[in-house]
């Protein structure tokens, strides 16, 4: 008996449905079946198209270099024959007959002849010729490459307005490096280079840029210009072929060969087209497969709804409370496994909302995500206590529930200007406000943490002013609070006894950010912050020097300031008061005389500096 009563039972349990479910799958194995061909069938396929991409590439390639090598040493020939006929007279009639015998020569540039162009070339348009000094004087880093014995190959297409490629090689005069080039109109290039089937050719330069393609376009930013320019960028040899991806993950076989002129010819072919017909045929078989399994399927869905609609319920809920929102509305809508679990997570839901009431929200989201470890550490944090002015008198005019119902209101007006500031609230004292910049998050150095708590400060004070002025409306006489902040080294950490225990920070900066706050009453003002963090921040805020005060256990006087505005809320939108007095104004403050101010002599916990 107490065995069975330790174990709640179902109606359904999951483990029938499962038996159930596996059954009717057992007709997937025709699935497996046809994934078995694909793959077999899909892999020979790539091994073909790796190497038809391939073969194709290479004959592409000895053709294009022949076509290259041919121009080049053609016109080698021709000015070599110039040089020795030393006859400048024929220089015409001899370029005219190469144009004839070399009927795809556009021009020569060399210096024994300097610029001559063949009819064919246009440069005798209006524009051309200047287009062409304009691109000498762009590729003159290459040209200053093959004085030093390189060869270069360069698009010319847009210069010439037709396919055309450059040849620009070394050729000395009288011993003189030199160079001299010779453009071609490169349509038999482009013809060999037209795309056969799925292939696609081109021609690209060593630094990845498209030199002449089939159809006369850079093709600049398609998916595999930017791999094959990869590729080339990173060649390893002179001669390859690499399966890579695009930026949208589509593989690639990319064959690549180098050329004269530095110049690589490439041929691509897609993946994706290679496995489109054996995609084709699986979708086919899988038609057939999905007539097989229709009742399977009918059967599958019935049973897949009771399992996975309530567990993405759960999911949802899960995702919302690691989001710190613990009001969840979930019924069991099964009487198996899935709704046993429901029913105990609302439950737990409801306990952890109840239980975030009673504990700081970022303490325990960092205690569910683990990056709140045992034991204490030294950090550097600002500290801010704020206090009620004569709380215990106004209290004793009001009843119970009106002393919770004003606390309540208040204590939610100020922390919720602590965590727009990115703080935590430590702990509430009867009416008081201990909160926390920097442990155990911190916004990113001690400078940032101590301007958040000194914002969070401002925003108090307007967020009183407010409570004021309804409280007004209500006949209810006015709220003062005074402000503490100082920044120091502190010890943070879960202090407590073996049964309880809570995250807060100790030290005498902890102390004296209290001491600093009771300052308020005899100063009559509403923020104060050391020097420790006026030094952090105080260039950026407005403040007003008080008297120095002489803290027990501190050998020398510690300056107070007392907050009036930021400098860049007056600067920028010149809201605000600017001095102490229209603060003292706005928050019904009465003006004192600072070398007058005398602190309670029974606390004897610091006393004002002269």
């Amino acid at each position: 008996m107490k065995q069975e009563n330790k174990k709640q039972k179902v109606k359904f349990p999951i483990g029938m449905k499962l038996v159930t479910l596996f059954t009717v799958l057992v007709v997937l194995v025709l699935g497996l079946s046809t994934a078995i061909v694909v793959y077999m069938v899909s892999r020979d396929s790539k091994i073909k198209a790796e190497d038809s991409n391939n073969t194709l590439n290479v004959v592409t390639s000895e053709a294009v270099q022949s076509i290259i090598i041919a121009n080049q040493n053609n016109t080698l020939g021709f000015l070599n024959e110039l040089v020795l006929s030393r006859n400048k007279n024929i220089e015409k009639e001899m370029f005219e007959d190469f144009c004839v015998r070399n009927n795809d020569i556009l021009f020569v540039q060399s210096p024994v002849t300097g610029l001559i162009t063949s009819p064919k070339a246009e440069l005798d348009k209006p524009g051309c010729s200047k287009d062409f000094d304009a691109f000498l004087k762009t590729n003159s880093f290459k040209i200053g490459q093959v004085r030093n014995g390189l060869v270069e190959v360069v698009n010319m297409s847009h210069v010439l307005k037709q396919p055309a490629l450059c040849v620009i090689f070394p050729y000395e005069v009288n011993g003189k490096k030199s160079y001299a080039a010779v453009g071609f109109n490169a349509a038999k290039v482009v013809d060999l280079m037209t795309n056969s089937g799925m292939n696609t050719s081109f021609l690209m330069g060593r630094d990845g840029r498209i030199l002449l393609s089939s159809n006369n376009e850079s093709s600049e930013g398609s998916g595999y210009v930017d791999v094959a320019s990869y590729v080339i960028s990173n060649a390893n040899f002179d001669e390859s072929q690499v399966l890579a991806k695009d930026d949208e993950g589509y593989a690639w076989y990319v064959a690549y060969k180098k050329l004269a002129g530095g110049m690589y010819s490439v041929t691509v072919i897609s993946e994706y087209k290679v496995l489109q017909a054996i995609r084709h045929t699986a979708y086919e078989i899988s038609l057939l497969s999905l007539a097989i399994l229709f009742l399977s399927i009918m059967m599958i869905r019935y049973f897949s709804k009771t399992l996975t609609n309530p567990i993405l319920d759960l999911a949802d809920a899960a995702e919302k409370i690691g989001a710190g929102n613990f009001e969840v509305t979930l019924e069991a809508k099964t009487k198996d496994e899935i709704g046993l679990l429901t029913e105990n997570f609302v439950a737990m839901s409801n306990g952890l909302g109840n239980f975030m009431r009673f504990t700081n929200k970022t303490l325990v989201e960092q205690a569910m995500k683990g990056k709140l470890g045992l034991g204490g550490k030294r950090k550097d944090v600002t500290i801010f206590f704020s206090d009620i002015r004569s709380f215990t008198a106004m209290s004793e005019k009001m009843t119970p529930n009106e002393v919770v119902e004003f606390l309540n209101e208040y204590m939610t007006a100020m922390e919720r200007c602590v965590e727009r500031t990115h703080g935590v609230v430590d702990k509430y004292i009867g009416d008081a406000v201990m909160a926390v910049w920097g442990s155990p998050e911190t916004a990113g150095s001690t400078a940032s943490d101590a301007w958040n708590a000194v914002n969070a400060a401002l925003m108090m004070r307007s967020e009183l002013y407010k409570l004021n002025k309804k409280r007004a409306k209500e006949g209810k006489g006015k709220i003062q609070i005074g402000c503490g902040i100082n920044t120091g080294s502190v010890v943070a950490g879960q202090i407590g006894s073996n049964h309880r225990m809570e995250y807060t920070v100790i030290g005498d900066a902890v102390n004296l950010a209290s001491r600093t706050e009771a300052l308020n009453k005899p100063f009559q003002t509403d923020i104060l912050i050391t020097e420790n963090t006026y030094k952090l921040i105080g260039d950026r805020l407005v403040v007003e020097e008080m008297p120095s005060v002489h803290v027990k256990g501190k050998e020398d006087a510690i300056k107070m300031f007392a907050v009036i505005n930021t400098k860049d809320v007056l600067l920028n939108d010149g809201k605000g008061p600017e001095n102490l007095k229209q603060v003292r104004k706005l928050m019904g403050f009465h003006e004192i005389d600072k070398s007058q101010v005398n602190t309670d002599e029974e606390e004897k916990k610091y006393k004002i500096g002269k």
